[in-house]
């Protein structure tokens, strides 16, 4: 699966020279062996939504509907949703497959991202590129006014029922777009004008861009103009094969780029992030024969629960998990009708973030997070290390009383605290309130 090779890129995580006064409340009494910088993340004012927790979902069926909390649905990977499947010859369209996704989405009451793109070979301006899954699917349209039909026809029939629309999926990469920045920047300005015109509350997203190696396509892209024809910025901060903590510093990058450019007060969207997840280490790629680093479901666990803490406190405001029913890369089993341990991992973080407001979250050079959180007037502190278990004594300044602290399982185990107590700290995130 193309997917598998792109995620595996490394994303190394950049030295960042940021504030770092604010004091961690813990003391640790670990040997430390691999200093790290410490670190201090201006977080978000507002309370976390609900709507900050989306999923990908690639065979939705009343037997395999997610069994997490998510409420916003990206539909790409979808069979039926991009362009050359809905208008495979021009003027013969097909919406069965979407009309069905949208159906489905009401009756889950989960918000729909619809991602645009993907040219039929008719209307490819290059018909033979190499495809994701088409001929001629990376390419842009050969005509304006083919691109300007085409979005026209899906934002008139969806009109109130899907909520955002992406222009194209990573842009960056030439298994996905082979056209240039410029071109892009005209798709998106018409399809802006276009889905505004047919439909005010409907939110247009700019192109996703992955990786920390495309930041620098980012700002090209900001600088033609393009962030002006965007409601909010859509990237896919993709840390695999590194730990979530990496994705940091390419999120603060990509928030220096949008206040370069204006538009430091738009939404910032993760559309797309995920790991490639097995019951075992070191599997080997079928497709290259090579060994490929993959998380296993008990650090996957830690990973989906890190990857929405890290994503909140660097400034993004909504996270699609990438996926619910992907196979190795899913949350789900058995094309989603089975849990895996980090569903577990994505419900309990969901029941911790939203509602409450995120104060602080700060490393010290340990490696040990301490996040800050406040919820009906009380406080509670989310806890974890990046890769090692230890203990800690609470601070005397804590009024805590329990600590729920994640298994490998999945399952929770609350535990009263007496003041001065020491407690257990893990790469599984704790709260403790």
């Amino acid at each position: 699966m193309t997917r598998m090779q792109l995620i595996l890129i490394l994303l190394r995580c950049a030295a960042l020279s940021i504030i770092t006064g604010a004091a961690l409340y813990l003391e640790s009494p670990l040997t430390v062996d691999k200093p790290r910088a410490p670190m201090h993340l201006t977080t978000p004012s507002t309370p976390i939504p609900a709507s900050y927790f989306g999923i990908h979902v690639h065979h939705p069926s009343p037997e395999s509907w997610p069994q997490i909390p998510a409420t916003e649905w990206r539909l790409w990977d979808s069979a039926g949703t991009v362009w050359y499947d809905l208008e495979p010859r021009q003027g013969q369209w097909d919406f069965s497959q979407l009309d069905r996704d949208v159906a489905m989405a009401e009756e889950h009451h989960v918000g729909l991202l619809l991602t645009l793109g993907q040219s039929p070979p008719w209307a490819s301006s290059r018909p033979k590129d190499p495809p994701a899954w088409r001929l001629g699917g990376p390419a842009p349209p050969t005509s304006e006014e083919d691109w300007k039909s085409y979005v026209r026809r899906v934002a008139v029939r969806y009109q109130g029922r899907i909520h955002a629309y992406e222009v194209w999926n990573e842009a960056n990469l030439t298994e996905f777009y082979t056209g240039t920045p410029e071109q892009l920047v005209a798709l998106a300005r018409d399809a802006y004008g276009i889905i505004h015109n047919v439909d005010p509350q409907a939110l247009v997203v700019s192109p996703a861009i992955t990786g920390a190696y495309g930041v620098s396509w980012f700002r090209h892209y900001l600088e033609l103009g393009g962030g002006q024809y965007a409601d909010v910025i859509g990237y896919h901060f993709y840390a695999s094969p590194e730990p979530p903590e990496a994705s940091i510093a390419t999120i603060l990058h990509v928030r220096e780029a949008m206040r370069t450019y204006g538009l430091e007060n738009k939404p910032l969207w993760n559309t797309e992030t995920g790991y490639s997840i097995t019951s075992n280490f070191g599997a080997v790629n079928p497709a290259t024969g090579s060994l490929s680093r993959v998380v296993s479901q008990p650090e996957a666990l830690g990973y989906v629960m890190r990857d929405y803490l890290v994503n909140w406190a660097s400034g993004v405001s909504r996270l699609y998990w990438y996926d619910w029913d992907g196979n190795g890369m899913g949350l789900g089993d058995n094309q989603g009708k089975q849990k895996k341990i980090p569903a577990y991992g994505y419900a309990i973080i969901s029941q911790w973030l939203v509602g409450a407001t995120m104060k602080r979250c700060d490393r010290d050079n340990d490696g040990t997070w301490i996040c800050e959180l406040t919820r009906d007037h009380r406080t509670e502190w989310i806890v974890w290390n990046e890769e090692r278990a230890g203990t800690v004594t609470l601070s005397a300044s804590w009024q805590v009383t329990e600590i729920d602290s994640m298994s490998q399982s999945g399952s929770i185990t609350g535990q009263k605290l007496r003041p001065g107590a020491d407690i257990s700290y893990s790469p599984l995130p704790s709260l403790i309130r």
